[in-house]
């Protein structure tokens, strides 16, 4: 993209004024880890940053990131602990060490860390967000979840940039309504918010979807969910054959439209693109959503068998034994033997390197 090229060149001429300096090296881990999730071209320029200044936590606290986007948990852990000792009072590290703490279901450790981040940061939407998660998933504490999102501005589009976890699509701080089933004020929440541009008007119907199918009320939300298509369509046949992981709200639309075979499709390719091991983070997330959309679809023994992988591994923000407990998401195969029987049994222990 144009812009990329342009943050690239921007970095290459300040590296030439400056081959020795830390920053430029930071700018430039950055640009392969976020601009194209290339994580070993990041390492070495983030590798290049620390040993031209040991004492930058940013650069410990985004390699510690991308360990963790390796399934390098302990090597994750350790970074973020540099870096939260180099720099005590950053909010950003803090809350980097309690977002892999959650995805290990360390419950205690990630609360600890993440209310620290707040602390220092209170507006900080990421710290919220994952303390928020950390009281659902280990105690279903709700109320607890409501009251750490407190005071956090509400920000654009979403915590995630993903949408197949159906959490993400409708929005987090909505999406507390729908855990307690409360469809009508999550349906109310959508309603207020403003509908200036054509991304938020595709937004509000995506999450409206997306909270009625959570009430099992399909009928109610096919006029919506056919505006959603036609519009998540038309974007998807732009964008590169190789994309594969892009809207993938588009599944749960077609769920709602009772397009069930174009739904697993969708949540297979995207898994397929992406998988844990690729991006042991993000892949979770489409492993989630792909049972997600096969607990939506009539296939529940393949959603128990990803939910039972998921449990075993480091995927604590969106999948716990209390979450599934309590998460509307699972209704369509709550009363299945294999589901059930996976409710009865203690958490297992997660399994991480």
């Amino acid at each position: 993209m144009a812009q990329l090229e342009e943050v690239k060149s921007n970095i290459e001429r300040a590296l030439a004024i400056a081959p020795e300096s830390p920053e430029a090296y930071l700018a430039l881990g950055v640009f392969h880890y976020w601009g194209h999730l290339d994580y070993d071209s990041a390492l070495r320029a983030l590798d290049r940053a620390i040993e031209l200044q040991p004492s930058n936590s940013d650069s410990l606290t985004f390699r510690a990131a991308i360990y963790r986007r390796r399934g390098e948990w302990r090597r994750s852990l350790a970074e973020s602990g540099r870096a939260l000792e180099l720099n005590p009072r950053e909010s950003f590290s803090s809350t980097d060490l309690g977002d892999t703490y959650l995805s290990l279901r360390r419950w205690s450790e990630a609360e600890r860390a993440l209310t620290r981040g707040l602390a220092l940061d209170p507006h900080n939407i990421n710290a919220g967000f994952h303390l928020a998660d950390t009281y659902v998933n280990s105690t279903g504490d709700i109320l607890r979840a409501r009251r750490a999102w407190e005071g956090i501005p509400e920000g654009k589009g979403q915590v995630s940039p993903y949408g197949i976890v159906i959490s993400q699509m409708i929005r987090e701080t909505v999406y507390l309504d729908v855990l307690e089933r409360h469809f009508a004020d999550a349906l109310k929440a959508w309603n207020i918010l403003p509908t200036n541009t054509a991304e938020e008007r595709l937004n509000k119907l995506k999450a409206r979807v997306g909270i009625q199918v959570s009430a099992g009320q399909n009928g109610a939300a096919k006029s919506e969910a056919e505006q959603a298509r036609a519009l998540l369509e038309a974007q998807l046949a732009k964008r590169a054959p190789q994309d594969r992981t892009s809207l993938t709200e588009l599944a749960w639309v077609y769920v709602c439209l009772g397009r069930n075979d174009d739904a697993l499709r969708i949540a297979r390719e995207a898994t397929e693109a992406l998988p844990i091991e690729k991006d042991a983070l993000v892949g979770a997330y489409f492993l989630t959503g792909l049972a997600q959309i096969d607990a939506h679809t009539g296939q529940p023994q393949e959603a128990v068998k990803i939910l039972r992988r998921l449990l075993t591994i480091p995927a604590g923000e969106y999948v716990s034994v209390t979450r599934l407990k309590i998460d509307p998401v699972w209704d369509p195969i709550r009363n299945d033997p294999g589901f059930q029987k996976l409710l009865s049994e203690p958490e297992p222990e997660t399994v991480y390197k």
